[in-house]
């Protein structure tokens, strides 16, 4: 079987899987806390599998590879922002925002913020700062699948792009997040056996470890030291971290954990499933760059790297790999920007009184649409992918952090601040990029004037009152042991 056949066949045969278990989540769901949080019933595994997936995007076995084929070794300290973030989110993040999602039932992460500082208007512009936040984000992701498909097959770079969009919408749309959970667990088992098998045969491809520690140091003389400055590690700590430390398709995870344990255990194993990969994906990148160093296109290497170095079906293997983090984001990523047209804007600011019937119905619709969108900028080819994604993660980390770190530990954080916060981060970080980045990375404005809105905005506007603040203040996080987690299966 050569290399397209053993693809087609994989790949084909994981998407029925995707659509199948999609059907079955549907049968399964009785209502919006099934199709929003899987039924508050997830356990470590499947949801630490889950957060992995949906972090390693396309960005990851696309774009990452592309940046060490290019750069060589010092990127992969831009992790280190990422697993420190799990770390804290388990032990910081993770508890109180969880008893909060079980305590007033809340769906989304707007929710959060609706509720933490009151009104109509903190949900509106969260809601909104995540939509345009997120288009950019999945138009990257079908970016990548149009590379991968467009190399493989010949398929025009667009159609691969809008074939991908249709069956990650399909199943999302149709099973909600007990679909998205169950496949991104089998897309997370995917990626891991297909680097931790490919990676040795490549390692051999290109003569072993004693050959490649010739020939890595010949590349360029800082291809295994430092191609990028502290300036830029710097960014991408920030960028990166904070976007895994603070990203709603991430803390939505929490939301659907039955108790605190569950959620530290599912921090442990996303940990153990990121730190695997980016070992592997920057080796690489790097091994790639000696086999074939004039590539016109970098983020074309793990495509090359499956169809012409691995043998056909581990190299069909790894590339449906790819796919699947391409698909296991994207899906993550719609059930918050869906709902935050459906279930925060329109159900909560402009028809309150919507049945919970018409509700998962419009939810659907605007899930639809906000999947079918970005493929409108995924023409554009905007840049290498992770550097779109890295735009992504400094846009979506300027907006939320303040407001969920300071939303959660200090009282004196008031409505005025959390709009201040938002709208002030996220128009500097975007201001910083369309001045070119001056100086520092535009994560690092953006954040500061976020903070910077968030104290000036609470300190300037009257304390909320002390009634609203109970459920986030007035006893400690409770770290429920009492009961095993429940794998959604």
């Amino acid at each position: 079987m050569d290399f397209r056949t053993a693809f087609l066949v994989l790949l084909a045969g994981f998407l029925l899987v995707l659509v199948f278990e999609g059907w079955r989540s549907y049968r399964a769901s009785s209502g919006e806390e099934d199709y929003f949080v899987a039924g508050r019933k997830v356990g470590a595994w499947a949801g630490g599998a889950s957060i992995a997936a949906t972090q390693m995007s396309a960005g990851t076995f696309v774009g990452t590879v592309g940046i060490h084929y290019l750069t060589g070794a010092s990127f992969m300290w831009g992790w280190a922002g990422i697993w420190v973030a799990f770390l804290i989110a388990a032990y910081i993040i993770a508890p109180r925002l969880r008893r909060y999602a079980h305590e007033r039932n809340a769906l989304t992460f707007p929710d959060f913020i609706a509720d933490r500082f009151g009104g109509k208007i903190p949900r509106a512009v969260i809601s909104v700062l995540l939509v345009l936040s997120y288009l950019v984000f999945m138009s990257a992701q079908y970016q990548a699948g149009g590379v991968i498909l467009e190399t493989a097959f010949g398929i025009p770079f667009y159609w691969g792009a809008v074939i991908l969009m249709i069956l990650v919408v399909a199943y999302t749309v149709i099973g909600g997040m007990t679909a998205v959970i169950r496949t991104d667990f089998l897309q997370q088992i995917m990626m891991a056996i297909g680097i931790v098998v490919g990676l040795p045969l490549l390692i051999s491809h290109a003569g072993g470890f004693s050959a490649l520690t010739e020939s890595l140091p010949a590349i360029a003389p800082d291809f295994i030291g430092w191609s990028f400055g502290w300036r830029e590690i710097g960014g991408f700590w920030l960028g990166f971290g904070l976007a895994a430390l603070c990203a709603p398709y991430l803390l939505l995870r929490f939301y659907a954990m039955p108790d605190d344990r569950t959620c530290r255990r599912a921090s442990g194993v996303a940990l153990f499933f990121v730190l695997l990969t980016g070992i592997c994906i920057g080796v690489a990148g790097m091994v790639m760059r000696v086999l074939y160093p004039n590539l016109s296109i970098a983020d074309a290497a793990s495509t090359v790297l499956s169809s012409e170095v691995l043998p056909p079906f581990v190299g069909a293997l790894l590339l449906t790999a790819v796919v699947m983090a391409v698909l296991s984001t994207v899906d993550s990523v719609l059930l918050v920007a869906g709902p935050a047209i459906s279930h925060d804007i329109y159900t909560a600011l402009i028809r309150p009184g919507t049945s919970e019937r018409e509700r998962t119905r419009i939810n659907r619709w605007a899930t639809l649409v906000i999947g079918a969108l970005p493929v409108l900028l995924t023409l554009q080819e905007l840049d290498i992918v992770q550097f779109v994604v890295l735009s992504y993660a400094a846009l979506l980390g300027s907006t939320v952090t303040a407001p969920i770190l300071l939303g959660l530990y200090w009282r004196r954080a008031t409505r005025a601040g959390a709009v201040c916060a938002m709208i002030a981060g996220f128009g500097a970080c975007l201001t910083w990029y369309v001045l070119g980045s001056p100086v520092v990375e535009p994560i690092v404005p953006g954040v500061a004037a976020g903070f910077a809105g968030m104290i000036a905005g609470s300190l300037a506007s009257k304390p909320m009152r002390p009634d609203d603040l109970a459920l986030f203040f007035d006893h400690p996080t409770r770290h429920t042991e009492d009961h095993d987690a429940v794998t959604t299966s």
